[in-house]
């Protein structure tokens, strides 16, 4: 049987508010894949701080020898 939305919503919220007993089980094959995309996202960001650092380490050069500064 499929869920729906409210049936997710009704095990969160009950008529004294939000419940704070919730459990979420993951397979080791989600954990897998969501340890993953947190690997690959932290990667990316990291080579893009590297990459917007080096385009403005040349600018900055750029300016120095063209009297910009």
């Amino acid at each position: 049987m499929a869920k729906t939305l409210k049936d997710y919503l009704d095990n969160v919220f009950s008529d004294e508010g939000l419940k704070t007993d919730i459990k979420i089980t993951m397979s080791d094959q989600t954990l897998r894949k969501t340890s993953m995309y947190l690997v690959g996202s932290a990667f990316v960001i990291t080579v893009m701080v590297f990459g917007i650092r080096g385009v403005v380490k040349n600018m900055e050069k750029m300016d120095q020898l063209t009297g910009n500064a």
